[in-house]
């Protein structure tokens, strides 16, 4: 249609906006980084009533039925810390990034894992801030790649792409082809680390079913996969934001996969760690696509690698 352009434009998750979104994370003095992400994000809040609803249909899933107004001041937590996210994010990719606070639990698993040599699959969810998360994986010395899809909004890709792939890393799009399994495997060969987030958001192929807050829905088999079929080490990593600029980067376990069955237990094993961080600090769970639905479609196991799930989905 010929408003499509325009109304992609408009959209508060368009080029525009993000590039505003940039200045004042990178160049905004001290006291606008800290009061306005709270605000932005009330808007937001008001605005997305689309995002609102799934984001208090997945939280009252984890926490249970509330009151009213108790339920929409955790939906709206959700909503400030993508908002406190994003704007530490984007200052972290900018030309002048402020001084973190950066801490790993497990940091000697990963340094392990790293130092084998044989690549590193790093598998994590949407929870806390998975860009500062990759900036960390950067101290470890392997290049480190981005699997994520394109950005749903046209308006913003270019952009996106350009700070993704600052400081060196490189971003593997997942939908652009059929083959996009093997740029993956190509940079685990290499030594390279290949960072992958969990949810697929429907049964799609190459997903397995899990229990998840006490619910059945499906996740991506495909990190597994190619671990397994790299010969490479797959560890589990999720990123809790512990302040203002202050991060704490949880390794919750290592993984050899080399079967399919061997896999599958990998998967179920990282999915009950996932569900353990998202029932103790929920507000921390940046969801704003719906995990369950009222009919899953039972799937075959493919060994592939399905589309991942990436910074679109925010």
């Amino acid at each position: 249609m010929e408003d499509q352009p325009l109304r992609a434009a408009l959209r508060f998750d368009s080029g525009g906006w993000r590039r505003f979104a940039e200045l004042g994370s990178v160049y905004a003095p001290e006291w606008w980084k800290r009061t306005s992400p709270p605000v932005i994000a009330g808007i937001i809040f008001l605005l997305g009533t689309k995002q609102r609803a799934t984001v208090l249909r997945n939280q009252r899933q984890v926490r249970g039925p509330r009151s009213w107004l108790r339920e929409r001041w955790d939906a709206y937590r959700v909503f400030a810390g993508m908002a406190r996210s994003i704007t530490e994010s984007m200052e972290q990719w900018g030309p002048h990034p402020r001084p973190i606070e950066r801490s790993i639990v497990g940091a000697e698993i990963m340094e392990r894992a790293a130092a084998e040599g044989r690549g590193l699959v790093v598998v994590t969810g949407h929870f806390g801030s998975w860009e500062v998360g990759a900036r960390m994986l950067a101290t470890l010395g392997p290049r480190v790649n981005w699997v994520t899809a394109s950005e749903p909004n046209p308006t913003v890709r270019k952009f996106v792409h350009e700070m993704r792939s600052r400081h060196g890393f490189n971003v593997i799009y997942s939908d652009r082809s059929v083959l996009s399994g093997l740029p993956i495997l190509q940079a685990l060969r290499r030594g390279e680390i290949v960072c992958i987030q969990l949810e697929p958001w429907g049964a799609l192929r190459g997903t397995h079913e899990l229990s998840f807050c006490g619910r059945p829905t499906r996740f991506q088999l495909g990190p597994f996969a190619v671990a397994r079929l790299a010969r490479a080490p797959l560890v589990a990593t999720f990123v809790v934001r512990k302040g203002i600029r202050s991060y704490e980067a949880r390794v919750v376990g290592r993984y050899d996969p080399r079967t399919v069955a061997e896999s599958v237990a990998a998967l179920e094993a990282v999915g009950r760690s996932y569900e353990a961080l998202v029932r103790e600090l929920p507000h921390q769970w940046l969801m704003f696509e719906d995990v369950w639905t009222e009919s899953e479609v039972p799937v075959p196991v493919y060994e592939m690698v399905p589309q991942a799930s990436g910074l679109r989905r925010r």
